[in-house]
């Protein structure tokens, strides 16, 4: 969902009648129309560019697949409250990173660590959950756990839409993370 909202593309205009041969020349004439930050302005993801925005977004539905395919065997071995810990811990930090990236490969590479915490996380905890209810309870903590993810992804949408600076919604977005963790520990 970050990527839906930091990813976003304004119009814009290029203020010059010249032929344009490279990315450097082109960034020299760019006026975006609107006034909101995301990762296609500041790094002006535009034209031959724009790809890297659902690159990034890709990259983290990567780390998702890795993410789940790790943390089950792992969870097994260490045990889940330990490892969901750790990516609980790993996924604020790397999210502070993606905050404060400070060009796009960083910004693309802490997308993957986000989605492969995450993918781990997500199948840790609901594993979690249901170990601590009966067989009978099983559809109720899956049905609650799933209804919390999509509770998060509607504020975060409501935040997104009050939080117009990419970098300061990608660190609000880690806060209840910090918090989750202090609460959990």
């Amino acid at each position: 969902m970050l990527i839906v909202l930091v990813g976003a593309q304004p119009e814009y205009s290029v203020n010059t009648q010249e032929v344009i041969s490279t990315h450097e020349e082109l960034i020299k004439h760019v006026i975006f129309e609107e006034d909101i930050t995301s990762i296609a302005t500041e790094w002006y993801l535009i034209r031959q560019e724009a790809y890297k925005v659902n690159l990034a977004g890709s990259l983290f539905f990567v780390g998702l697949l890795i993410g789940n395919i790790l943390f089950g065997p792992l969870s097994d071995r260490f045990g889940r409250k330990p490892i969901f810990l750790t990516g609980l811990f790993l996924d604020v930090v790397f999210g502070f990173i993606t905050a404060v990236a400070p060009n796009y490969e960083v910004f693309a590479v802490t997308r993957l660590l986000v989605g492969l915490v995450n993918g781990g996380m997500s199948l840790v905890a609901f594993v979690l959950t249901q170990e601590f209810v009966g067989k009978s309870y099983w559809a109720l903590t899956g049905s609650l756990t799933n209804l919390v993810f999509a509770i998060g992804i509607a504020a975060f949408s409501v935040i997104g839409y009050y939080i117009r600076d990419w970098r300061t919604l990608a660190a609000v977005a880690n806060c209840p993370g910090v918090l989750f963790f202090l609460l959990f520990m």
